[in-house]
C-alpha cells in the first residue's frame, strides 16, 4: 500500500471545498437572474444606467465563466482579478438598493397598522441588502486570494501548462 500523505489530502480537499462553495455562490443565482431577465436588467441599471442589457449580459457571463474557472482551476487567477471588480460592483448595488428601500413609504392616508407593517418590512429589506453588500466584500477577499495564490492543488492550470501570474519556487 502506498504511503498516503493525509496532510496533502486534507489540503487538496480544503481547496476543492473552497472552490466549489465559491463557485456555487455565483452559479446558483445565475439561474434566477436568467429567469427574471427584466429584473436583472433593472438591477444592473442601478450601477450602469446606459446599455443596461449589455452590462447585465456581461455580468452574467462573468458570474458563470468566472465561477467555472475558479471551480475547475483553469485561469483561476485571472477569474479572481475579474471577480474582485464584479463583487465590489455588487456591494455598491446592494448599498444603493438599501438606500432605495429606506425611501419606501405609504401615502399619508394609510392606516397605522399598514404604516407599522411597512416599517418592519423596510427594516428587513435594508438589513438584507446591507448584509448582502457585506457578503460581497467577503467574496471580494476570496477572489483576491485566488488572484494572488491561485486555485490550489488539483487545478487544471497545472496539468494544461496554463500561464500563471505566480512563479512556483
Amino acid at each position: 500500500m502506498p504511503n498516503l500523505n493525509l496532510d496533502a489530502v486534507a489540503v487538496a480537499v480544503a481547496w476543492l471545498v473552497l472552490r466549489a462553495v465559491y463557485a456555487w455562490m455565483f452559479l446558483y443565482p445565475s439561474y434566477g437572474l436568467i429567469k427574471d431577465w427584466h429584473g436583472t436588467v433593472q438591477t444592473t441599471a442601478i450601477l450602469f444606467p446606459r446599455h443596461t442589457g449589455f452590462f447585465a449580459f456581461g455580468s452574467l457571463v462573468i458570474m458563470i465563466l468566472g465561477s467555472l474557472a475558479i471551480l475547475l482551476g483553469i485561469y483561476g487567477q485571472w477569474a479572481g482579478v475579474v471577480l474582485v471588480g464584479f463583487n465590489l460592483g455588487g456591494a455598491l448595488i446592494h448599498y444603493r438598493l438599501a438606500r432605495l428601500v429606506r425611501q419606501t413609504h405609504l401615502s399619508a392616508s394609510a392606516n397605522q397598522a399598514d404604516q407599522e407593517a411597512l416599517a418592519g418590512v423596510v427594516k428587513l429589506g435594508v438589513v438584507g441588502h446591507v448584509t448582502s453588500a457585506e457578503k460581497n466584500f467577503v467574496l471580494t477577499a476570496v477572489a483576491l486570494f485566488f488572484a494572488l495564490v491561485g486555485t490550489g492543488p488539483l487545478s487544471l492550470d497545472a496539468g494544461l501548462g496554463v500561464f500563471s501570474m505566480i512563479t512556483k519556487q
